[in-house]
C-alpha cells in the first residue's frame, strides 16, 4: 500500500520547474486513483495548452490545491473541463428554436387581434375563460419545454448560474412571461367593472404569476416582467386606490427601488447586476418626483440618500452597478442642490468642481496605497 501511495507523489513533487506549486501530504493520496504515470497524465503532459491551464486557474481552485482537496492533476482536469466550449447547435436545432419563438409571437398576435375585434361583443366570463385557458396552456407548454417539473424551482436555481440557459429553458422563460401577461389580462377581465382600479388587480395578479415563473425558472426576462408589474402595482395602489398625489407616488416608487436593492443583496434575485440596476433606477426616479413642501430640496435630498444606500451596500457586495449608480445619484443631487441654493451661480459650480477633483484625487491616492499594501 505504501508503494501505491508513493507512486503519484514522485512525478508531482518532482515538477520543480513549475513555480509556486505546493503539494501537501493531503493532496498526494488524492491522486492515488489516477497514477501520474498512466495514460491520462501522459496525454496531459504531452499537450502544452492543457498543461498550462492550472497557471490560469481561478484563485478558489488554487486554494483547494493548497488545502489538499485537489492535486495538480485533478486541477488540470477541472480547468480543462471548464474551458471546453459547448458544441454549436445544428441548423435543425436553430430552425426549431426560431420556429418556436415565431409560433409564440404569432400566438400572442392572434390573441391580440381576436380581442381587438370582439372585445366589446364578448361577455366578462368569456374573456376570463379565454385568457385563463391561454395562460394555462402557456404554463403547461413552458413546464414541458423546460423538461418537466423536476428541473424547475430548486433544480433551476442550482443549474442556471453554472451552465446558463439552454434553448429549451429560454423558450420556457418566454412562455412563462406570456403566461403572466395572460393571467393579468384574465384578472382585469374579472374586475372590468372596477373602473380605474381594474389595472391594479391586473398588475397584482400579473406580479404573482411572474414571481412564480421566476421562482420556477429564474431569468433576466422574468426579472424584468416582475419589475414592471411591481411598479404598476405600487403606482396603481397609491394613485388609483388611495388617490394620493404625485409626491406620495414618487415616494412609493423610491421605497420599491430600495426594496429591490434589498432583495438583490439577499440573493433573492439571481441576476445580481440587473436587480441592482432596477433598484437604483426605480429609487432615483422615485426620489426625483418628490416635490413636497413646495420646494425641490426633498428631491435632491432623497437622491443623496439613494447614493448613500448604494455605497453602503457596495461596502458589503462589490457590484459595479452599485458604485456607478451611487456616483450618478450623488452627482445629480449635487447639481440640483447647487442650482437650488445659488441660482445657477458659476462660482458655486466651480467650487463643486474643485471639491470633486480633490475627492477624486484623495480616493485614487488611498486606493493606490491600499493596492500596494495588499501586493
Amino acid at each position: 500500500m505504501a508503494e501505491q501511495d508513493s507512486a503519484p507523489r514522485a512525478p508531482v513533487s518532482g515538477a520543480e520547474t513549475v513555480p509556486d506549486r505546493v503539494v501537501t501530504e493531503k493532496s498526494a493520496p488524492a491522486a492515488a486513483p489516477r497514477p501520474a504515470g498512466g495514460p491520462v497524465a501522459e496525454s496531459e503532459a504531452g499537450d502544452v495548452a492543457v498543461s498550462a491551464e492550472p497557471d490560469r486557474a481561478p484563485a478558489a481552485l488554487r486554494d483547494l490545491v493548497e488545502q489538499g482537496v485537489l492535486d495538480e492533476t485533478q486541477l488540470t482536469a477541472v480547468v480543462t473541463a471548464l474551458k471546453q466550449e459547448r458544441p454549436r447547435p445544428t441548423p435543425a436545432r436553430l430552425l426549431a428554436e426560431i420556429a418556436a419563438y415565431a409560433g409564440a409571437g404569432l400566438l400572442l398576435s392572434g390573441l391580440v387581434l381576436i380581442l381587438a375585434e370582439s372585445w366589446d361583443d364578448m361577455a366578462k366570463l368569456g374573456r376570463f375563460v379565454l385568457f385563463a385557458l391561454v395562460a394555462l396552456g402557456l404554463i403547461v407548454a413552458g413546464v414541458a419545454t423546460a423538461g418537466g417539473v423536476s428541473v424547475l424551482v430548486r433544480a433551476a436555481w442550482r443549474s442556471v448560474p453554472d451552465t446558463g440557459h439552454t434553448a429549451r429553458t429560454r423558450l420556457a422563460v418566454v412562455l412563462f412571461a406570456l403566461a403572466a401577461a395572460s393571467v393579468a389580462a384574465a384578472a382585469g377581465s374579472v374586475f372590468d367593472s372596477a373602473g380605474d382600479t381594474t389595472w391594479v388587480y391586473a398588475a397584482g395578479a400579473g406580479l404573482l404569476a411572474a414571481a412564480a415563473g421566476y421562482a420556477a425558472l429564474p431569468s433576466l426576462l422574468g426579472l424584468l416582467v416582475c419589475t414592471g408589474f411591481s411598479v404598476a402595482l405600487v403606482v396603481g395602489l397609491l394613485d388609483a386606490v388611495f388617490d394620493l398625489d404625485d409626491s406620495w407616488v414618487g415616494g412609493g416608487v423610491l421605497v420599491l427601488g430600495i426594496a429591490w436593492l434589498g432583495l438583490t443583496r439577499a440573493r433573492v434575485v439571481l441576476e445580481v447586476w440587473a436587480g441592482y440596476l432596477a433598484g437604483v433606477a426605480l429609487a432615483v426616479s422615485g426620489a426625483q418626483t418628490v416635490d413636497a413642501f413646495d420646494g425641490m430640496w426633498p428631491a435632491y435630498a432623497l437622491t443623496a440618500v439613494v447614493a448613500v444606500v448604494c455605497f453602503g451596500i457596495y461596502a458589503t457586495d462589490r457590484s459595479w452597478v452599485l458604485v456607478l449608480g451611487g456616483a450618478a445619484a450623488l452627482t445629480l443631487a449635487a447639481v440640483e442642490a447647487v442650482a437650488d441654493w445659488t441660482g445657477d451661480s458659476a462660482g458655486a459650480s466651480g467650487a463643486i468642481l474643485v471639491i470633486g477633483a480633490v475627492v477624486l484625487g484623495i480616493g485614487s491616492y488611498l486606493l493606490s496605497r491600499s493596492t500596494k499594501a495588499v501586493g
